[in-house]
């Protein structure tokens, strides 16, 4: 691997090695870039709930929003290199604000269409420059980890908070809470990098990280490969909250398990960071697929079932996020300027946003077993993807050596 051996005794390797650079990506990224994701099973019941919706129509509203963030990253990512990425970013986090709080005061689903779609324009914005600081690490799988750390440990609070918070004040009080999140983390950003990485540290890592394009193969298949791994998961979490209350759990039950599913689940991206200073990609990324597809399959077949819903919700949030620490640290090695780690979250939210319409579809026609067997597929398409865009990276590293 690209990584330098750890200090004696191990644990100083183990810590950041850029607090302010760190804070700031995850503040971009996870804080606001995937903030929605967080909050969407929530969103999705307090949505329901508040107007009258069935699984289908809360699953449009997602769907717009992850379509916009779609659109935002992925016609910013090729500019990445020669942006501002700092004041990107806290465009993008102020457009967030905004659009969440309008959600709140004009909160009928013809707005919400609109707004919830504009939440997504400025998340996207967020979203890109934050995966592409990541290619500006000098260990890109244990900055991964980091910032997946700090995410998960969000993402903890906010499922204990967000649970009460929309059984007692509906829609209105999810997006305010929203809104109030993203304000809180944005002074963060002050400290994102607002360059791409100098000429010094991409001819320094020219021989142990690649300089793929977006339209490579490599590039390619990295894509797919996040866009599938997005899908899989997202066709289940957007219903975790109503599949839990089929299987007889109260929305603050459901709340309360998925944060303490975060709580546990911080061994996972821990994991990632330990492992990820150490070891190569390859074994990793694999059980991490396999393992976060095998979760989502026994939640989507668990909706008469509370203990088996409740075990492996429990192991959700660890075992996505130990997966997604990864297919992000391979984004970030195939291109030293980020320009793939930034394309790679466009992939991800292609999946988001179709991931809620599609398991709306399917649920609303009670087709679990159906769900089951499109979760399996995209496990396989995934590693498929993952292993492609590895072979590219190792093929280009075998290259460089024999070319100077």
């Amino acid at each position: 691997m690209t990584e330098r051996p750890p200090a004696p005794g191990g644990l100083r390797d183990l810590m950041p090695n850029n607090w302010g650079t760190l804070l700031a990506a995850f503040a971009a990224a996870y804080g606001t870039g995937l903030l929605a994701l967080i909050a969407l099973p929530f969103m999705v019941g307090a949505n329901m709930a508040s107007l009258g919706l069935d699984e289908a129509q809360a699953g449009l509203l997602s769907t717009l929003e992850f379509a916009g963030v779609f659109v935002t990253s992925v016609l910013l990512a090729p500019r990445v290199a020669v942006i501002n990425r700092r004041t990107v970013a806290m465009a993008g986090a102020a457009i967030v604000v905004l659009a969440n709080l309008a959600s709140a005061i004009w909160g009928s689903y013809e707005s919400l269409m609109v707004l919830r779609t504009c939440a997504g324009l400025g998340a996207g914005l967020a979203l890109a420059t934050g995966n592409a600081t990541v290619a500006n690490a000098e260990q890109p799988e244990k900055f991964a980890g980091h910032m997946t750390v700090l995410f998960v440990f969000v993402m903890a609070v906010i499922s204990r908070i967000f649970g009460p918070i929309s059984e007692a004040y509906g829609q209105t009080g999810v997006y305010l809470a929203l809104a109030g999140t993203v304000a809180v983390l944005s002074p963060l950003l002050v400290f994102l990098p607002k360059a791409a990485p100098t000429q010094e540290f991409v001819k320094a890592h020219q021989t142990d990280r690649g300089h793929f394009s977006i339209l490579d193969m490599g590039g390619i298949a990295i894509l797919i490969a996040f866009f599938c791994f997005s899908l899989r998961d997202t066709i289940s979490w957007a219903f975790i909250a109503t599949t839990g209350m089929e299987a007889g759990l109260s929305e603050a039950e459901v709340g309360a398990l998925l944060a303490n599913s975060a709580l546990f689940g911080l061994v996972g991206p821990l994991l990632a960071t330990v492992i990820g200073a150490r070891f190569g990609l390859r074994l990793p990324l694999v059980v991490g697929i396999i393992a976060s597809g095998l979760v989502t399959y026994l939640v989507s077949q668990a909706s008469n079932d509370a203990t088996l819903y409740s075990i492996s919700a429990l192991f959700w949030v660890g075992s996505y996020f130990f997966c997604l620490s990864y297919l992000t640290a391979l984004a970030a090695e195939m291109d030293v300027e980020g320009r793939v780690a930034a394309a790679a979250g466009s992939a991800l939210m292609v999946g988001l946003f179709v991931g809620p319409s599609l398991g709306g579809a399917l649920i609303a026609d009670g087709s679990y077993v159906i769900v089951g067997h499109v979760n399996n597929l995209l496990i396989l398409a995934t590693l498929g993807g993952a292993f492609i865009a590895y072979r590219s990276l190792r093929g280009l590293r075998r290259r460089v050596p024999s070319a100077a």
